[in-house]
């Protein structure tokens, strides 16, 4: 009996331990869609399914086509901050974050308030070598200014934000 259990409890956790499957119709993406919007969503399964490379591959692809529409030119902006995350740390692609952190920089003048944040831990943080003081304040205090004006904010980035400003101020 005990045999039994374990092989149905195995059984129906199995498609807990599946990928989810990343083609347009399974992400719901139409095929009217544009390519950003294909390209971004099929990145954004491939993420979740901790197949890096290929969201780098997907995003990749969106930052030289052009956005026909405000709604691409916000998946986009998007796409920089996504890609400057992954390269910075290295996911799916070569670690080079230089390049990630042009991105954010990017993003930010596009108005992607995230892209403040990681660049407060990108200069904030004394273990990665763009740590730069005078550039962490900067990046920090506008980060926790956005963080703290929104209406939910995500306590654990207001969080780290508090922790990099307290290493900062002494």
């Amino acid at each position: 009996m005990k045999i039994f259990q374990f092989l149905l409890m195995l059984s129906l956790s199995f498609p807990c331990f599946s990928k989810e499957e990343c083609d347009l119709k399974s992400i719901g993406v139409e095929e009217t869609a544009s390519n950003i919007e294909k390209y971004f969503f099929a990145g954004t399964c491939h993420y979740r399914n901790k197949d890096y490379h290929l969201s780098v591959e997907s995003w990749e692809k969106i930052t030289v086509l052009p956005a026909s529409t405000e709604y691409d030119e916000g998946l986009k902006i998007s796409v920089l901050n996504n890609l400057g995350y992954m390269m910075f740390f290295g996911y799916g692609t070569n670690k080079n974050q230089n390049k990630a952190m042009q991105y954010w920089k990017d993003a930010i003048l596009l108005g992607h308030y995230e892209a403040e944040y990681h660049l407060c831990h990108a200069y904030a943080d004394s273990k990665q070598p763009t740590y730069e003081l005078s550039k962490a304040r900067t990046y920090c205090k506008k980060a926790h200014l956005i963080y703290k004006g929104m209406d939910e904010a995500d306590q654990r980035i207001l969080d780290d934000i508090d922790f990099y400003l307290g290493e900062i101020n002494g």
